[in-house]
């Protein structure tokens, strides 16, 4: 029994596929065609059952799938058994009379102008609402989760006797906190410095707090990974870094990061979906930590180059879309 029907056409497998990996990672189970059908048996009883035993549907929804006479059936008969059907529609199409009959009501994930992958997070956060909550407990005790690297590290050590928890890496001590009540302690900070010295200078001591933090967090990850510094190894670490600071619930960190060899040009994005350090309550800009944090981390993986981060999208602006995406800029 899975928790997730996939209904897919064959022209967009590969994201299908992309997302399927990466539901998974995150403990939703899937079922997937022709990857989960058994063996010896009928394939549309297999596909039959797995939507009587899923707890919802997911439709890739795409000018493809107006074509597909095999994904009209399966959403017919989706539409049928009362599943409910959660439609992702990776790019700007109009459907067709009869998907139209289906899909003309029902809520939907929009999955571009951007990637569509880089929308996955918003797509589990929907699927999850279908998913009763003992079902994801349950997945996350059936997997434990191995430490690797220390760049991939996504689960401290706890000791009950002294109550605390450390990084098996460098045996620091870590602290969990609530969103809210974090953010509810940085906006006191930043309503008391901005009563004495006004909005400017409070945004100013947060992004320095976040830039100062940044850099020391890059230090400490320099010295463990000890890489030379070249195009490729600039990915690499940007990558390592986005991978460490999703793990620990930051919010999902992603880079794009493009370096001209010959004028030695970079340029490039880093992008957090639902950044854990926002003020969506009093929209106050204690956000400038985690721009002035990235700053920080990037200049040291830059060796040092001086960065501007430059604000593209922001989701104390667009409540839709809850994701920061800052522009690096180079001197």
């Amino acid at each position: 029994m899975k928790d997730v029907f996939i209904s897919y056409t064959t022209a967009d497998k590969d994201y299908a596929d992309d997302l399927v990996s990466f539901l998974e990672s995150n403990k939703v189970s899937c079922f997937i065609a022709p990857r989960d059908v058994e063996k010896g048996k009928p394939y549309a009883s297999c596909l039959m059952k797995a939507i009587d035993d899923c707890k919802v549907v997911l439709l890739v929804a795409s000018d493809a799938v107006n074509a597909s006479q095999h994904v009209l059936n399966e959403v017919d008969v989706i539409v049928e058994k009362k599943k409910p059907l959660l439609p992702v529609f990776i790019e700007d199409y109009i459907p067709n009379d009869d998907f139209r009959y289906y899909l003309g009501r029902v809520q939907r994930v929009v999955a571009y102008p951007d990637d569509p992958r880089s929308y996955f997070e918003n797509i589990l956060a929907e699927l999850i609402k279908y998913i009763p909550r003992e079902t994801v407990i349950k997945n996350e005790v059936s997997k434990p989760v191995e430490r690797a690297d220390p760049t991939k590290t996504t689960v401290f050590d706890y000791y009950p006797e002294r109550g605390i928890m450390v990084n098996p890496e460098d045996h620091q001590r870590n602290v969990s906190f609530r969103t809210d009540t974090f953010v509810n302690m940085m906006r006191g900070v930043y309503e008391k410095i901005e009563s004495i010295a006004g909005p400017e200078e409070a945004e100013k001591s947060f992004f320095d707090s976040g830039y100062v933090s940044g850099r020391s967090f890059a230090e400490r990850i320099e010295e463990q990974w000890s890489v030379g510094f070249s195009y490729e190894n600039v990915k690499f670490k940007f990558e390592k870094w986005c991978e460490f600071d999703s793990a620990v619930g930051w919010g999902r960190f992603s880079s794009e990061i493009r370096i001209d060899e010959e004028s030695d040009a970079l340029t490039g994005f880093i992008s957090i979906s639902e950044p854990f350090i926002t003020d969506y309550k009093k929209k106050t800009k204690i956000c400038g930590f985690i721009r002035g944090y990235c700053t920080g981390v990037a200049e040291v993986l830059l060796n040092n180059v001086e960065v501007e981060l430059v604000c593209k999208e922001c989701p104390l602006k667009n409540k839709f879309k809850s994701k920061c995406v800052f522009e690096i800029v180079t001197e």
